[in-house]
């Protein structure tokens, strides 16, 4: 671990120009989201630029400062504009890509450029290649990933390669740079895939990693992923509580006994960890014998499930399967069938494949339809918001800043949460547990900000969210101490101020206004776990987050 300078590799795809720099004014950010978003904000001009699919628009990947020393620290941040929003893109990965980034002694990488031809970045030791790829363009993901080596790959489906903006960039078969298109900007440089090998040596464990793998072990919170079957848990407690959006959340409760998570223990064969992490939160199906393994967690059941009016757990694995295989985002996906099955069935729009909530057949092939993009499939396949600005209802188009709501109607926080937060996630702060507790409105939204800060402090440092619980101020700066760096409470939440502000500004730049942010009707006209919901009330509430934040 070098604790003096930050060590990227600049790579121009146009030139084919490489260019390794220590730079040590990056520090003081530590890794992940910190150093790729003071990375991105050099490129403030170019994020100006309406075009987010043009050759300059950087890319840029970070690991996490903690990669290799502390447990569960495998997260790489990748920070670009997104094709999807307009604006600030960011999405998160595990698997072991942070490690084979230290194995070849590299913090981050900016990718530069398009190259004319499809090209494969190789990465290995100290060299890195441009490698012709021809004959892995039209592959889908699947089979690029049987063809390529490394310690770990990185790669895009068909979905990338025609600039969907809602492509994923799949990382190690069973992670993904998700929700935001960076799938599309691989494709738009002709990247069809990044693979990285290196024989450093990444452990470098601290006598203080023990402990905090202890913790992490005995954390009453974290064995619900560690000892149980994970996230698919959440679609019994989302049904029960009634905050399961269903059918385009024309409903918010649904017949789950066929897609709980004991009904798709029935098809789980594996379950699989990242480097460094024991709680194995990887679940991996397979649905029947000749057909490709694939993991699940709760939001790609809930979008490809409930919110299509899916209730059995093989038609879901169907679904997924075939999102997986052209590399598309699974929540972005079942969110743009659902608009469109309602739309449909209204009359505003007109198909030729029929759509109905619960019928698997025709959505597979819509999802076809959608990748050839003939006639109207060339407008959905723009993403919900798009396609509900052309063809009408907006009021029913389950998006909030332009990216797809998570499968929660839990109240107040989630839905300003997800609308705020920097890349309008339910990851970006803790928006959902503030549903379930008793706080004020004015509570929420401090609460909404401080959360999003010091996410973006573990965002830095490559940890898993899950670890949240355990990952405490008090014990990331005792961390810390231990390797060498002193930092208190106070230094790290103000570290965390200031990379939420990099990333406000980075906002500003590609054109985002909090004003103007728009709150779908039917949010509101669909009862969630907390009651109705309040136009009013969450207008205020977003009046207050603009003062405060």
């Amino acid at each position: 671990m070098d604790l003096d300078e930050i060590t990227v590799a600049y790579i121009d795809l146009n030139g084919e120009r490489v260019e390794i720099r220590d730079r040590s004014d990056l520090v003081s950010y530590f890794g992940g989201a910190g150093v790729a978003f003071k990375l991105l904000s050099e490129y403030e001009d170019i994020l100006r630029d309406k075009d987010t699919l043009q050759p300059e628009q950087p890319i840029i990947l970070s690991k996490g400062f903690f990669t290799g020393v502390y447990p569960c620290a495998t997260k790489v941040t990748a920070a670009f504009k997104s094709p999807l929003t307009k604006e600030l893109g960011e999405s998160n990965a595990g698997g072991t890509l942070a490690y084979a980034m230290a194995s070849v002694g590299l913090d981050a990488i900016v990718i530069e450029g398009a190259s004319e031809t499809p090209v494969h970045l190789r990465i290995e030791e100290s060299n890195v290649e441009i490698k012709d790829a021809e004959r892995l363009w039209g592959l889908s993901c699947f089979e690029v990933e049987s063809r390529l080596e490394g310690k770990s790959k990185l790669y895009i489906g068909e979905a990338g390669e025609k600039l969907i903006p809602f492509a994923c960039v799949t990382v190690d078969r069973y992670r993904h740079f998700g929700r935001l298109g960076l799938g599309a900007l691989f494709g738009s440089k002709g990247l069809k895939a990044l693979t990285i090998s290196g024989n450093n040596q990444v452990k470098e464990e601290s006598g203080y990693y023990r402990e905090i793998l202890e913790r992490i072990k005995e954390d009453k919170d974290i064995k619900k992923y560690s000892e149980g079957y994970g996230t698919s848990e959440n679609t019994a407690l989302m049904n029960e509580v009634s905050g399961l959006p269903v059918r385009n959340l024309q409903a918010n409760r649904f017949d789950v006994e066929n897609i709980t998570e004991d009904a798709f223990a029935e098809f789980l064969v594996e379950r699989k960890t990242c480097p460094g992490c024991p709680i194995r939160c990887i679940h991996v199906a397979k649905r029947e014998a000749k057909s490709l393994q694939i993991a699940y967690d709760y939001e790609p059941i809930y979008s490809l499930g409930p919110l299509l009016g899916i209730g059995e757990a093989e038609e879901v694995l169907r679904l997924l399967e075939k999102v997986e295989e052209y590399g598309l985002d699974a929540i972005a996906t079942g969110n743009l069938l659902a608009w469109a099955t309602e739309a449909y069935e209204k009359g505003l729009i007109e198909l030729s494949v029929p759509l109905k909530f619960g019928e698997t057949g025709n959505y597979l092939e819509t999802i076809d339809r959608i990748m050839e993009g003939a006639g109207i499939y060339g407008d959905l396949r723009k993403g919900t918001e798009d396609a509900a600005a052309i063809y009408g209802g907006e009021d029913f188009a389950l998006t909030l800043g332009r990216n797809a709501i998570a499968g929660y109607h839990t109240g107040y926080a989630l839905l300003l949460g997800q609308a705020v937060g920097s890349r309008h996630s339910h990851m970006d702060n803790n928006a959902w547990f503030l549903d379930f507790g008793n706080y004020s409105r004015e509570e929420v939204v401090d609460e909404l900000i401080s959360d999003e800060k010091k996410r973006c402090l573990m965002n830095s440092l490559g940890l898993c969210l899950f670890t949240i619980s355990v990952y405490e101020l008090e014990l990331i700066s005792e961390a810390l101490r231990v390797i060498g760096v002193d930092k208190s409470k106070k230094e790290l939440l103000e570290l965390g101020g200031e990379i939420f502000e990099l990333k406000q500004g980075i906002k500003r730049a590609c054109g985002f206004e909090y004003g103007k942010l728009r709150f779908p009707e039917r949010l509101f006209e669909t009862e969630s776990m907390n009651g109705f919901l309040n136009r009013e009330t969450v207008d205020k509430m977003l009046k207050r987050y603009i003062e405060r934040m």
